[in-house]
């Protein structure tokens, strides 16, 4: 006799993406989970085109919105010709032309000032389980916006940087300090 069918149904699994431009349905680092159980993603995407491109999909159960999420500050937006690129933070041209084409992809074509929401003030974004960051060195100032969030997310998916490709980021030690203290960080 199998217990699933005893249960009650599950509460959905609220997912909440940061930089939540699309690489391909099955490249989501929450895929995995979209298949097993029922999931409701939240996802923030700057990039106009990108945002737009991701809420014409009409996914059931998927919110997408074109916030700049931060530490609630004012920042400088660096949109790069390759729209995966584009950061609060600069890229750091220099060391990035020693590494095969990688300064062709983030050569900035338009800068703007931009005033960041934080996750803590976003009303959608309570009571969430899985938090994804895809923020080109933004991460510290994420996580800075979502204090009281963290306390309710199970895991914390993102890009951290061991080599400052993008100025004035945050390294890998600082990120998995600030996230959450006791927090163990696990590379795959």
């Amino acid at each position: 006799m199998r217990i699933g069918p005893l249960l009650p149904p599950l509460p959905p699994l609220k997912i909440i993406d940061v930089g939540a431009m699309s690489l391909g349905e099955e490249q989501d680092a929450y895929s995995p989970l979209k298949k097993g159980f029922p999931c409701e993603v939240i996802g923030f995407e700057p990039v106009t085109a990108e945002c737009e491109k991701l809420a014409a999909k009409n996914v059931p159960g998927h919110t997408y919105l074109p916030y700049f999420v931060g530490d609630g500050s004012v920042r400088t937006f660096y949109e790069c010709n390759s729209s995966m690129t584009s950061s609060l933070f600069e890229p750091n041209t220099a060391l990035l032309e020693k590494f095969q084409a990688l300064a062709e992809l983030t050569r900035v074509v338009k800068t703007s000032t931009v005033q960041t929401q934080r996750l803590d003030d976003i009303p959608e974004t309570a009571r969430s389980d899985f938090l994804k960051l895809g923020v080109q060195g933004a991460e510290l100032l994420v996580l800075s916006g979502a204090e009281s969030r963290l306390k309710d997310v199970l895991v914390i998916h993102t890009e951290i940087e061991f080599v400052t490709s993008i100025s004035s980021c945050a390294h890998a030690g600082l990120l998995s300090t600030r996230s959450r203290p006791g927090a163990a960080p696990s590379t795959r």
